[in-house]
């Protein structure tokens, strides 16, 4: 994975990775408005899942966002009111197979 800019909530996925920490927790940052995941595979599907992690080690008490969701090559997910309380939560994603680059915009 490269982190694009993660100062301002951009990162690009460009292999399958388990647990991939966008927001850490305690970082002022779960204020957001939305999520956009964009597959820029040209026909590749790409299967993620969004999720807010405690960060006590066990995933039964993982809220999920999104997912496992399956994102078609050329597509964007658009996810509307993801406000969080990063005092108790990180923001995590888990990236299953498919296409690559995936660009991961947070506002």
């Amino acid at each position: 994975m490269a982190l694009t800019n993660p100062n301002r909530n951009i990162w690009d996925v460009t292999s399958a990775s388990s647990g991939l920490e966008l927001i850490p927790l305690k970082k002022a940052k779960g204020n957001l408005k939305s999520i956009s995941i964009t597959n820029q595979h040209s026909s590749t599907a790409t299967t993620v899942s969004l999720y807010l992690d405690d960060g006590d080690g066990d995933a039964d008490s993982d809220i999920f966002l999104a997912g496992p969701i399956s994102i078609p090559g050329g597509v964007t997910l658009e996810l509307d009111n993801v406000s969080f309380d990063n005092d108790i939560y990180a923001l995590k994603i888990t990236t299953l197979s498919g296409g690559y680059p995936l660009s991961i915009i947070a506002r």
